[in-house]
């Protein structure tokens, strides 16, 4: 495994430890005229709370001295509100943008 690999997995688990949003994007295609047009797509945004497993993982490879359980739910409770907040500002600035929220209301 080279650095680059190394670099994507800690990556990965990071976000897993913060949190994040999915967009998952269906799409339906039918013949229409001899043709294949998108005739439906649905998107859908799902939020991933933060992951207190990975944040522990992300503590003990840094090989720093254990964290006791009141320090993990101090610091999950943190990131939940980093997260919360966060997605908050990201909906505000959507719904400037756009005049509506995220669900076209």
């Amino acid at each position: 495994m080279d650095e680059q690999d190394i670099k994507k997995l800690y990556d990965g688990v990071l976000k897993k430890a913060a949190g994040y949003e999915a967009v998952e994007t269906q799409e339906e295609f039918a013949l229409v005229d001899g043709q294949m047009q998108l005739i439906k797509r649905k998107v859908t945004v799902r939020d991933v709370p933060p992951d207190i497993a990975a944040f522990k993982l992300l503590v003990d490879s840094r090989d720093a001295e254990p964290v006791g359980k009141d320090e993990l739910e101090a610091e999950r409770v943190a990131l939940t509100e980093a997260y919360f907040r966060m997605r908050e500002e990201r909906q505000k600035k959507e719904e400037k943008k756009h005049g509506t929220d995220r669900y076209g209301v």
